[in-house]
């Protein structure tokens, strides 16, 4: 019985080693409240564990829900998992593996947050340091909460560690408005106690006041609150300088050796050839019997085995004109001019200097997963401006993002019109990013282009080099529902808590 219950919120404590660097990769022990979490170091590596625990299934989740049921990404089909197929073509149930595992990760996090929270109340600790460690964590839980209420609606509202692990059976799902108010507040918690940036290396990639600025300005947004969504973004951008700002090169933003640059305000991080999580998973799915890919990024010819999860659709493709600079870096169908490539695959995740050096001879990489970037940012301003009438500097912010592309800017200063490249520019500049599914929504334009995707006239072209690249007929025609704007509460879940956690309607 315990073990199900584990799988729905308590997750075991992990013991985490820092050595010079805040981000190492964790070794893991098994450990209680009743004799740990007695002082602030202690307090710190149940922290790091709230941090680790969003490597892996939770921020990879994150990306898989933001782009495959969408126009942006198909999954590779051959070998692979049957959950992924059923996000890209709309057949998702409660039982799809990929739902079970964000769930699962993400009351890990919370109740590692909660532990944190609640015991900095009863260790000694100086201001600074009460500050900086509740304010990560209430970070950290705020930013959960919110991925969690836009995949799921209502969610159980846990605030408190759990410590008897039949508390959990009380706890319902607590209406949305409910969950926004308490990350809002935790947000603006987390700002007041946070700096704005680090200066250590070993500090950079902890959640900062600019983090939450950043967040906070995407809660409102999605809230339909101009105003405040404003503000907030306002505030990130005053502070662009030598610490925060667009890098000029587009490629550079996902360098594994150009980590937590200016342009990224927060990103899950990871470190390459780590077990047992194989660095960021993204990088590519190293699966036995797939082809080879050439690399030849330094004139060697090396091939690497494996291939992305993720892959541009053609339309997406389409949008891509010839002189814009982002679509090598997005998609490539030839790594090498000496080889062919087999299988097209996304670059955003992918590791060049590490391309032979995986767990057990496969490949790895060690970029982060992005959470929030500059051109992100400027792009949900400018969204802002354009729900507030100021269309002149809303295509002004598009500009900046579209000479960065090397693109010139022509829109007519009009809603609708600017309303329409914000959603062409953010597709463009964000995609394989986890947005998409998540603009779609806050716009509610998620059925008219999901729909229209699904639907389309004319036939797939599949590439010539390769006989499956997607599950079943690329034009059978599918739909989304009103009730897949969320998706299901996970199975098991469910038959834990039948009287108090009930289902989302349609599944």
């Amino acid at each position: 019985m315990k073990k199900y219950i584990i799988i729905l919120i308590i997750a075991l404590l992990f013991h985490t080693s820092c050595s010079d660097s805040f981000f190492e990769k964790y070794p893991t022990d098994s450990m209680t409240v009743e004799n740990y979490m007695k002082d602030t170091d202690e307090i710190q590596t149940v922290l790091n564990a709230a941090y680790s625990s969003m490597t892996g299934t939770f921020a990879n989740s994150i990306v898989y829900i933001g782009d495959l049921p969408t126009d942006n990404a198909y999954d590779f089909k051959l070998n692979n998992s049957s959950n992924h197929i059923a996000l890209h073509e709309s057949t998702v149930d409660s039982q799809n593996g990929i739902l079970s595992d964000l769930w699962y990760a993400s009351y890990q996090i919370i109740n590692r947050c909660c532990l944190v929270i609640d015991n900095m109340e009863t260790v000694t600790a100086t201001d600074e340091v009460y500050n900086q460690l509740v304010g990560e964590a209430k970070f950290l839980r705020a930013y959960t909460y919110y991925v969690m209420v836009r995949v799921w609606g209502d969610v159980p509202l846990v605030l408190e560690d759990i410590t008897d692990y039949m508390a959990v059976f009380e706890y319902a799902r607590t209406p949305v408005e409910q969950v926004y108010t308490r990350i809002i507040e935790d947000l603006k918690d987390a700002e007041t106690k946070l700096p704005d940036f680090y200066e250590s290396n070993n500090d950079k990639g902890k959640a900062s006041a600019t983090a939450a600025q950043a967040i906070l300005g995407d809660v409102y947004l999605t809230r339909g609150d101009y105003s405040n969504a404003k503000t907030y973004f306002e505030k990130v951008i005053a502070k662009e300088g030598s610490n925060l700002g667009l890098l000029d090169n587009y490629a550079s933003i996902f360098d594994a050796n150009n980590a937590n640059n200016k342009e990224i305000i927060f990103a899950v991080q990871y470190a390459n050839n780590q077990s047992p999580s194989m660095g960021n998973y993204l990088g590519s799915a190293a699966l036995g019997n797939i082809q080879g890919i050439p690399i030849d990024p330094d004139g060697s010819g090396s091939q690497i085995y494996g291939v992305n999860i993720l892959m541009m659709t053609h339309e997406l493709e389409a949008k891509f004109i010839e002189d814009d600079n982002r679509r090598t870096v997005v998609y490539t169908d030839l790594i090498s001019p000496d080889y062919s490539c087999t299988i097209p695959m996304t670059l955003k995740y992918f590791d060049y200097q590490n391309v032979t050096d995986g767990i057990s001879g496969q490949p790895d990489s060690g970029c982060e997963t992005i959470i929030s970037r500059y051109a992100d940012i400027i792009l949900k301003y400018a969204e802002c401006l354009n729900e507030l009438s100021n269309y002149t500097e809303a295509i002004g912010q598009i500009r900046r993002i579209r000479e960065r592309a090397g693109l010139t800017t022509d829109i007519d200063a009009n809603y609708e019109s600017i309303f329409s490249a914000i959603e062409d520019e953010r597709q463009l500049e964000l995609c394989m990013e986890g947005h998409r599914w998540f603009d779609l929504l806050r716009t509610e334009r998620t059925k008219t282009v999901v729909d229209a995707f699904y639907n389309r006239e004319n036939e797939v072209v599949l590439p010539t080099t390769i006989s499956i690249y997607q599950y079943g007929d690329p034009n059978s025609p599918l739909s989304v529902s009103d009730h897949e704007l969320l998706f299901p509460l996970p199975y098991d879940q469910i038959e834990l808590n039948p009287d108090v956690l009930i289902q989302n309607p349609g599944y």
